[in-house]
Parts: structure tokens; sequence; C-alpha cells
């Protein structure tokens, strides 16, 4: 079984994405994105195979905001196909996360790799201005989550 970490950071030279190996059980890459570059660390536990991914959208929630985000996060997490947003308690910040087991049959190779950095990307892509919406713009769940889902046609 190939390790996965290895399989990321070569994905990651080859996309030209900074990436930085922690140790034998953590990388850390960034992400170039529209509204801001996105941190993604993986990590990897042999003894279980399961390969975990974390994006922090670098964003805390002030208690006053609390049940709006929650809400939002419901919003958003009917919505994302691969991972989900979680609410960290020890902080109040917001990450999207995912995590796979992977088969001891089977190796990890580049184009699962591909398609988990792409997932966290486009999630993060498509909902971080969500969340800037009601920590930000005093807007509810359903406004942010409205305005997140409109997709435009054609060039201006």
């Amino acid at each position: 079984m190939n390790d996965p970490l290895d399989i990321i950071e070569q994905v990651a030279s080859q996309s030209e994405m900074n990436a930085e190996r922690v140790d034998a059980t953590e990388l850390h890459i960034n992400v170039g994105g529209m509204w801001r570059d996105i941190a993604v660390w993986f990590a990897w536990r042999e003894n279980m195979r399961v390969l975990q991914l974390g994006a922090p959208l670098e964003l805390k929630v002030p208690q006053e905001k609390m049940g709006e985000i929650c809400k939002l996060l419901a919003r958003i997490n009917e919505r994302v196909w691969l991972g989900h947003f979680d609410l960290w308690s020890d902080d109040n910040g917001i990450v999207y996360r995912n995590g796979t087991v992977l088969s001891e049959m089977a190796d990890f190779d580049e184009v699962q790799a591909e398609i988990l950095i792409r997932a966290a990307a486009e999630a993060f892509e498509r909902f971080y201005p969500a969340f800037n919406y009601v920590l930000w713009g005093g807007k509810t769940a359903e406004e942010a989550i409205a305005a997140s889902l409109f997709e435009t046609e054609g060039t201006a």
C-alpha cells in the first residue's frame, strides 16, 4: 500500500501548490482560491486506514451570531456532496472537513487525491461568501444561502 500523503504531495507539486510535510502523518497544502488561498491539511491514520482533511475558513463566530451560523451550516451541508462544514467548539472557527477510509486491497491514487482537493476548494469557494454575509453583512442564513446558490451565466 502506498502512502496517501506522498500521492497528495505529488499532486500538489504537479499543480504548483505549496506543500509542507509536517511529519509521517500530516501534510499541509495551499490551494489558490478566488476569495483567498485555501490552507488544506491532511492527516493519515494508518492503523485505521483513514485519511482526513480539513480546510479552516479562518472565520471566528461571535456568540451573538452562533444561532444564525448554525442554521447556515445546516443549509449548506444539505448541498455539499463530499465533506461538510463544522463549527469547532474550542475556538468557534468554521472548517470544511472530509474523510475517507482506504482499502487495504487498492492503492490510493492521484485521481482520488485530486477529487479530495477539488471538493474542498469547490465547497470553500462556493460557501465562503455565505459565511461572510452572515458574520459581517448582517444577513440571515436564508439570505446568505440564496446568494451563494445564485449562479451567473455568460460574461459581462
